[in-house]
Parts: structure tokens; sequence; C-alpha cells
């Protein structure tokens, strides 16, 4: 192949060009055009021009920030680059749909990449997303080389521009493949600012936009580590100092680009919240010795044309000095290129976009041949006074001491984190994974045939042996059970007490079924010996295959069999029997009518300062009055409201009453929320109004419903964000049960545990719900979380909860709930 390259000026001296080098003869040619002139109507007479003398060409191109032909930079030229292959074909493509970034990705991998593919030359507009363009060709293959970047553009008010032989768009991204077995590919590219301070996190974003980051306003931010304070003054230090985004243990640099409104800051490319940031730094120094890295490599491999794709924020940095990159081409190198928005590399197999970095691609179908590079002239090591280049040692030094210090204390929180997780997903007693572990698993999929063993009459057990004899009996029995399932590719749980479950996704139905009914029948024909003593054990067993809401079917069979005296019972749509639905249907109607009547109200529990004794607080909860005046609590008629669709309802009412009705009280008071509330923008908003309106907004705490299960946690700790703005406050209420999950507390930033009932009624008598609530307390403290204990019934568990250290307490020992606080 050769690359012939000419500055544009008219027909005549383009034809006299072309047909001094006789390119007309050759079939395979690809056009680079790099345009620092925007206007369309001369592109599209340069292409014309182009396709006149040369019909058999392809043509892709881009305006640009500035024209590279060898070792110049041009300025508002038109560089036309004609490279003829005598061995690769080459296709174009040009993208102009209104699909999303990625899509267009996608597409132009699917149409153009085939086995014979080489590499992809692509620009794109300055409006199209770099990343998820690349995320799209990384999604059919990432190892597809991806080399160009973004179109550019030598000041704010010209326009951008990409091209083929098939017209001149805005939006849109081209794109040339080349297919060859002969063609020989490199690409090198150099960054090297480096990032300085310590890590912090995105903690709001919106496309290319920051909102905040360590929960500071964007611009707040910025301007503590650059002390910029507009738009006007950031032109000068954005690109010696860009954030410097963390992806795939990797740095990459995003200059700020300008000030939004009072707060926000806009990037170069797509950035999500809860991505790790720091600052970059630039030295000249180390970005030109880069530079020279780059070409010292380059000569070691085949080499006809050098393509140069290089950031436009590099050229404005380095400023005079751009040019002493270029130094070691000469006016025979074959080289040329342009300033980018934004550049294309492949980088460890995957195309990733970048900023202020020089790309190179290097092209050649001859092994032998090398590209003209004078070696000697890439020494540029006093650009800079000695003062600067020891500050930027200084600063290199101290950056990877305290990068590696920030992986030495991450590697300590995950192993602190996994451990406790461990200890809190596994029974203490039996050292099987617990109900959590299984509710968690299950929730992500993970298995879709389930068994739950019920051991018939352990009471009697425990009544006739003691309990110690009954825990020995449940140990030797995990043992057997977990002994069987390692035997048999199944995965064993005690869920609670004398309650345990088998789960599986690789066997069939039937394989599973013949493998529980196995265990059964072995089960029952051994015994257990202790003290002389012969125990046998029967078992019930409920399944579920393949259903949605597993375990609920599971324990739906399991309870149908114990009811009708069976001892094997497989789920199926009878067992939902009329009784159920009737009763639906009766509760249904009875939320309606309270709605109607206005007998939907709240009422008032106590919550009791553990370390005074004294009550500080209140939690509001829902209760339905019946029309003879009973008390009906949410245990009858909550699920059916939510089934029934009156949940919302439900909801916006007791938001009204509560707020009226604690405008005479300053305690703190709980408002129980559950995912449907949050993820709903009618409550949201509701909520936002009323705390607007709230006389003291701070002594609000909202109770997220943890046993419910939260996945979305963005649309999550945005709503925290919002009320947070107010002084309210956050719980998660019922923590201990359900979807328990510590990544919860270190993800959203919660005032309050409630450590949920079902451990605290039993914690005076049973060690693992004492060494579980240690758990959680312990990691609270950590956090700077308080706990609140629920269900505290009676005086020995309130001793039991003070003596660990939970900071307070609700339950019926103090007060049952109330109409009032006052």
């Amino acid at each position: 192949m050769k690359t012939y390259n000419i500055k544009y000026e008219n027909y005549e001296a383009l034809k006299l060009f072309i047909s001094h080098n006789d390119i007309i003869k050759h079939d395979n040619i690809l056009v680079q055009i790099f345009s620092g002139i925007d206007q369309k109507e001369f592109i599209e007479e340069v292409i014309r021009n182009l396709i006149a003398l040369i019909p058999q060409c392809k043509i892709i191109g881009a305006t640009t920030d500035g024209e590279i032909l060898n070792n110049k930079i041009l300025n508002k030229e038109c560089l036309i680059s004609i490279s003829i292959f005598e061995k690769t074909q080459i296709k174009t493509l040009i993208i102009k749909e209104k699909i999303s970034d990625f899509d267009k990705g996608v597409k132009i991998a699917r149409t153009l990449i085939s086995q014979d593919t080489k590499v992809l030359i692509s620009f794109a507009d300055v409006s199209i997303d770099g990343q998820d363009f690349l995320d799209g060709v990384n999604s059919i293959n990432r190892n597809m080389i991806v080399s160009g970047g973004i179109a550019g553009k030598s000041n704010y008010l010209d326009k951008t521009y990409v091209f083929t032989e098939n017209g001149v768009e805005e939006d849109a991204v081209v794109v040339a493949a080349l297919e060859s077995n002969a063609l020989f590919v490199n690409t090198a590219s150099s960054f090297k600012w480096i990032p300085i301070g310590r890590e912090h996190k995105i903690t709001e974003a919106n496309g290319r936009i920051i909102k905040s980051i360590d929960h500071l306003s964007a611009q707040e931010f910025y301007n503590k580590y650059i002390h910029s304070n507009s738009s006007e003054e950031i032109v000068h230090t954005r690109y010696q100092f860009p954030l410097m985004i963390k992806r795939n243990n990797n740095y990459v640099g995003r200059p700020v680009l300008s000030y939004l409104n009072d707060t926000e800051i806009l990037i170069s490319s797509r950035i999500e919240t809860g991505e790790k940031i720091r600052i970059g730094f630039g030295d000249l120094n180390s970005i030109l010795k880069g530079s020279a890295e780059i070409y010292k490599n380059m000569i070691q491999y085949p080499g006809e044309s050098l393509f140069i794709y290089s950031c436009s924020a590099r050229k404005h940095f380095l400023k005079k000095m751009a040019l002493d990159e270029l130094r070691p081409l000469d006016d025979n190198s074959q080289a040329c290129g342009f300033y980018v928005y934004g550049e294309f590399n492949n980088v460890n197999n995957e195309n990733t976009f970048y900023t202020e970095t020089v790309s190179m691609l290097l092209l050649s179908e001859d092994i032998n041949a090398k590209i003209r590079i004078n070696i000697d002239d890439t020494k540029n090591s006093n650009y800079v006074d000695a003062e600067y280049s020891t500050l930027y040692k200084f600063l290199i030094t101290t950056g990877e001491e305290l990068n590696q210090l920030n992986l030495t204390l991450e590697e300590k929180v995950d192993e602190k984190t996994k451990e406790l997780e461990k200890k809190y997903h596994t029974d203490e007693l039996t050292g099987l994974k617990n109900r959590s572990k299984l509710l968690i698993d299950l929730s992500g999929k993970k298995y879709d045939k389930l068994a739950i063993i019920d051991i018939k009459s352990f009471n009697d057990i425990n009544d006739f042996y003691g309990n110690t004899i009954g825990d020995l009996v449940l140990k030797d029995f995990s043992k057997f059970l977990d002994s069987y399932c390692d035997q048999n590719g199944l995965n064993s749980y005690r869920v609670y007490s004398d309650i345990f479950a088998i789960v599986d996704n690789q066997k069939s139905k039937d394989e599973f079924i013949d493998t529980i009914k196995s265990l059964q029948k072995i089960i029952h024909n051994q015994c257990l010996l202790y003290e002389e003593g012969n125990i046998y054990l029967v078992v019930t067993m409920g399944l579920a295959l393949r259903e949605e809401s597993l375990f609920e079917k599971a324990e739906m069979a399991l309870h149908y069999a114990k009811k009708n005296k069976k001892i094997f019972q497989i789920y199926n749509e009878t067992l939902n029997m009329y009784k159920a639905i009737k009763e639906n249907i009766v509760w249904t109607k009875r939320i309606k009518e309270a709605i109607s009547d206005n007998r939907i109200v709240p009422f008032f529990q106590p919550i009791v300062n553990n370390r005074s004794g004294t009550i500080c607080k209140y939690e509001a909860l829902i209760r339905m009055l019946g029309e003879d005046g009973e008390i009906i609590t949410p245990y009858y008629f909550l699920d059916i409201a939510k089934k029934a669709g009156l949940y919302k309802e439900l909801t916006i009412i007791m938001l009204d009453k509560i707020f009226e009705a604690t405008n005479k009280t300053n305690c703190e008071i709980s408002i129980n929320l559950d995912i449907q509330d949050i993820e709903s923008q009618e409550i949201r908003e509701l909520i936002v109004e009323k705390l607007e309106k709230a006389n003291n907004p701070k002594k609000f705490v909202f109770e997220i419903v943890e046993s419910e299960g939260i996945e979305d946690f963005d649309e999550v700790e945005k709503f925290i964000r919002e009320i947070k703005k107010y002084g309210s406050k956050i719980a998660i209420d019922d923590f201990g049960t359900g979807y328990s999950n510590f990544n919860y507390l270190m993800k959203l930033n919660v005032d309050y545990i409630k450590i949920d009932g079902s451990i605290i009624k039993n914690i005076h008598r049973d060690k693992s719900a004492e060494v579980i609530t240690k758990t959680i307390v312990a990691f609270a403290n950590e956090l700077g979380i308080e706990t609140v204990a629920e269900f505290v019934a009676e005086e020995e568990i309130y001793s039991k909860i003070s003596e660990l250290n939970v900071d307070y307490s609700q339950g019926y020992y103090f007060s049952e709930p109330k109409v009032s606080t006052y």
C-alpha cells in the first residue's frame, strides 16, 4: 500500500496530483478527508471532485480542530489522504438513523465486521457519545480494532460534520472497514496525565452532566480543588487538571468543558452515578516522553502509512510544544491525521473512548516495510525547568502511594464485609446457609426447583429428650443432609428451627423429584442414637418446580401436605383453595368501604431511648376501623390492598393524616414506606410537598420496609437525597429477614436500622438471635447508624437488648399503638 497526502486547493490542482501519481489505475482506494473548513457546500464540492476523478474510491472524513501532515500542524485547511491498497478490500458506511449511539455501534459491527476485517476507521459527529457507540461495537466484537474519533472544530461556533462518498451529515457516524488476509494493523496511544489526591465518588450524574461529587455540587467540588469559579476560568485549567474516571482499574481523562447553572459541570462523555474519580495532573515532559515511546514501538512493526488521531485538548494544553510530538516524522513519512474531540482506542482487547491522548494507526501490506521515523528526535527532555519536573516526580510518587493505600483499604473493607456476610448468611447451630441466604439466592433466579423439609413433631423430641439432644439431632440431620446434597449436586439450607430446604437448577423435574423421594426414604429408614435412645425422624416435604415465587409455592405445598396428613406434596394451581379467593374478595370490599367511610387511620407506638429510658419518638402505624369500631391491623388487609391496586390510596391517606396529626408535637415521627411508594412519582411528590409545608420537617423519619427487597438503588438513593434536603431521616425496617443485605447499609445513607421482631422476640432464649443482633449492632456502629429493636414485649427482652447496646426499643412492653401521641 501507499498513501498520498495533499492540501486541497481546487479541482485542477487535485486532478494534476492524481494524474501525476497514477492513482486512477488502482481498484482499492480509501480517501480520508480532514477538513478544517466547516462549510457543508465546500465539503460536498471536494467529495464530488474526488468521485469525478477517482470514481472507484471509498471516502470517509470529518471536520477538524487542526490537520496533521507529517511533522506539521495545519489550521483551517482541507487535507486529503489517499491510500492505495493492493490486497485489501474497503467498505464504507454512514449511520444517520435516529437510534441510540449504542445501537449505531451495534449496526456498524453487524453490517461491516467479517472474518477478514482487520480494522474499522470511524469518525463520529460531536453529538455522539463516543463510549456508548464503542460499547455497541464491543457488544458484538470487542476484539475488533476501532480507530479514529469524534469530529473536531476550531471554535465553538463552528459546525461539525462527518461524511462518506454518499453524503455529508450531522448527528451521524461514518466508518471504513478494511478487509484483508495480508494487512498488518498496529495501534498505540499515549495519555500520561496522572491521578493525584484521593478517590471521590460521583453521587449524581445524568449523561455528560455531573451534578454532585461526594454529595457536594460538582462546581463546588471542582472549585475546592482547582479554585476555578467560572467557565472562563476553567478554560485555563481544565486540560492540565481533568477529571480522571476509574474504569476497569484504569483511569481515563475527561476535561471539564464548562459550568452549567450554578451547580453542574459538563464533560466530554457519559459518566454514571457511583463511578469513582480522581483529579488529574498533566506534566509537559511526561506527556512528550509518552509520545516518544509510541514512535520507538512503531518502528518495530510493519508500516507503510501512519494515521494520527490526536485530542484537541492535548493540542491546546501543549500549545507550541504540540509540534514537538510530531518532530520524529519528516516530510516523507506518509503520516497524516487530525485533531479530534475524543479518540477511539482498542486497549486490552476492548474499544474505549479516551480524551487527551494521541492515538496512532499503523498500516502495511508489506511485512518488511518500515515507517520513516527519526528516533533521535524523540529526546524531548528539556522543555520544562527542573523545578517543575521535580514537582511532577513528587506528585506521581505520592499519587502511587495514595492509590496503593486506597487499594489496601478497599481490600480490608471487602474482607470484613465478606466475613460479616458469611456470618449473617450462615446458621450458627448447623453451619448450613440460612433462610436469608436462601431468599437472596432465590430472588436472583439462581435456582428453579425447591424442596422444603419439615421434621414432624420435633417439639416432642425437645420436650422428651431436652434441648441439648434436640440440638444434636439438628446438627446430625444437617450433616447428613449436606452430605446427601453434595453427592447429588444439590444445595441445602436451614430455613429456621426444624425446617430445611434443598434447591437445584441442573436436574430435570423428574430427576429432582426422584432424588428428593429417595432422600425421604433414607431418612425414614434410619435412626439416630443418643445416650442409648433410638430417635426416628419422619419428614414432610413440599416441592415447587419452576414456579414464580418459588419459596411461597413450596411453603404452600408443605402447608397443604401437613393439613391433609400427607408427607410429600408438589405444588400445583389446585392448592390455591377457593376459600382464600373468597376471603380476598371480601377483604377488598371491606378496604374500599373503609376508604370511603374515612376509617383508615394512623395509630402511634412510642419508641424508647434505651439509655435514658424515656419516650423520644413514635412510629405511625396504619389501622383500619371496622364498622363496629374494631381495630384491624394491617396483617389482615395490607397485602390484599397491594394485590387489589388500593395500596397507593392507603399511602396517600396515611401521609395526609400523619402530617396533620403531628403538627402538634415535635417528637420524631416514623412513617413506613415500601418500594412501591418510592417508585411512585405521585407519592414522592406528595412527600416533598408535605415536607415543604411542615413546621418541622426534621422530625420525620421514613422507614423503608427492607423485607420487600431493594432492587432499584438509583431510585432509592435519589429519594433519600431529596428528603434529606429537608433534614428528614431514613430507617431500614424489618432488618434481619427477607432480603436482608449489609450492602444496603453501605449503599444507602440511612440513619436507623430497625431489627426485625422475629429476631428480637426470642433474643433472651435463642443464642443465634443474640449473635445476629450483635453483628447488626457492631456493623451499624461502624457506619454511625443507630439501632432500634422491634417487638420488645417483656422486661427480659428489654434487659437483653440494652445489654447488647441497641439504642432504642419499641414494643408492647412499653405501650401498644394508640390513636395519638399526646
